[in-house]
């Protein structure tokens, strides 16, 4: 029995009338009865004896095997989350490093994929923003070349536009000075509105003012168009009215966008101060006399220039008195609007100019150009051109 357990020292079966041994310090006596197949006391007992030092050792055992197995189940555990920390953290650095690239630009950093969880996930998601991101950035920047070629082709059509506005106005030998002045103040690049002023003969000084219906690259276009056509006609000699209808034919011809143009065309005498116009569709000027009135004068003589073939204007005329100024102006100063949203119109251009004061032409059309634009505020509508013509005293 010891071969099969050590601990084991002996076993008895003792009777009734025998006396169960005691136990002592190296002997464990332990007694079990034995019952019958019905559960009933046989009276039989059985006397176990076990070595206490061998149940001992044995239990030392146990609890070192016990205490070794959990340890090495706490190592095992430790290193195996020290190896998924280090995995999840370094799944997670690649995610980091990558959005760093992506902040500084580099939109070419993918990360790897592993797995089938959140950081996998993340991971996936992470590379389809940043191929979007890079797809997004080439198109910003294609656009930003191509935008940048059309700003730089606009500021080279309105030098273009800038080079045909007129210099200083011609002078008349043995007449009165003309001084005329202008200010144009576009709402994009390229502007609908123009104006020109240059002499027929020794005799007459023609001065245009126009509005191109549309803003922008096509209105510029056509307003060329139409300033080409008036200046070549107006050198001519014939009449306003009879440059107004050869151009609108010509213009008319070809305008298959159907764009047309509100314009004043008008001949002056310096020697005289009369005015003879033909005004096709545009707003009448004003003449702010020396004593400050304020008349209007030079009315629509016939309807707008470039889409009715055929048509006619006849002519309007005034004149200017020493001191007296006249004022030319588009649809961007008679149609500004307020915060209310109310227009200028007519009345409040009259009372506009009649504050204007006692100053040149110059100043003159700067300020009715600067209190229109205050009066809209940041958000102007239209072109705005201003030209004041002013008759001075003889030198």
């Amino acid at each position: 029995m010891q071969e099969a357990d050590p601990r084991l020292e002996w076993i008895r079966i003792l009777d009734e009338d025998q006396v169960v041994p005691e136990s002592t310090p190296g002997v464990l006596i332990n007694t079990v009865t034995i019952t019958n197949g019905s559960g009933l006391d046989s009276g039989d007992r059985v006397v176990v004896a076990l070595d206490r030092t061998g149940m001992q050792e044995a239990i030392d055992n146990a609890l070192t095997r016990s205490i070794g197995i959990a340890v090495l189940e706490i190592v095992a555990s430790i290193g195996f989350s020290l190896w998924l920390a280090n995995w999840l953290l370094g799944r997670l650095t690649n995610l980091q490093t990558a959005s760093r690239s992506i902040a500084d630009g580099d939109f070419s950093r993918r990360v790897p994929v592993e797995g089938k969880d959140e950081i996998a996930d993340t991971s996936a998601a992470f590379n389809l923003m940043a191929s979007r991101l890079s797809e997004l950035v080439e198109r910003v920047r294609s656009e930003s070349s191509r935008r940048e070629a059309i700003e730089g082709e606009l500021r080279i059509a309105r030098q273009i536009q800038d080079a045909l506005q007129p210099d200083a106005c011609p002078l008349f030998p043995n007449h009165p000075p003309i001084e005329v002045e202008a200010v144009e103040d576009p709402i994009q690049e390229v502007a609908g509105d123009f104006y020109d002023w240059f002499a027929i003969d020794e005799r007459h000084l023609a001065i245009v003012i126009a509005d191109v219906a549309g803003k922008g690259v096509p209105a510029g276009l056509f307003a060329a168009a139409c300033l080409s056509v008036v200046r070549t006609l107006s050198r001519t000699g014939i009449s306003p009215s009879q440059v107004l209808g050869m151009a609108n034919e010509q213009l008319a011809e070809r305008n298959r966008e159907q764009m047309f143009a509100s314009l004043s065309l008008l001949q002056m005498d310096p020697a005289t101060g009369r005015i003879n116009a033909a005004v096709a569709g545009h707003p009448a000027a004003r003449i702010i006399r020396a004593d400050g009135r304020v008349e209007r004068a030079l009315e629509r003589t016939g309807p707008i220039l470039g889409v009715i073939p055929g048509a006619e204007w006849t002519e309007t005329s005034c004149v200017l008195e020493t001191g007296d100024r006249l004022v030319l102006v588009t649809d961007g100063v008679l149609e500004a609007r307020n915060d209310a949203g109310e227009m200028l119109e007519d009345e409040g251009f009259d009372k506009m100019l009649a504050a204007v004061g006692e100053v040149d032409s110059s100043q003159t059309a700067r300020r009715i150009a600067w209190s229109v634009r205050t009066r809209e505020g940041e958000n102007p509508y239209d072109d705005l051109t201003v030209v004041v013509v002013r008759r001075l005293p003889e030198v």
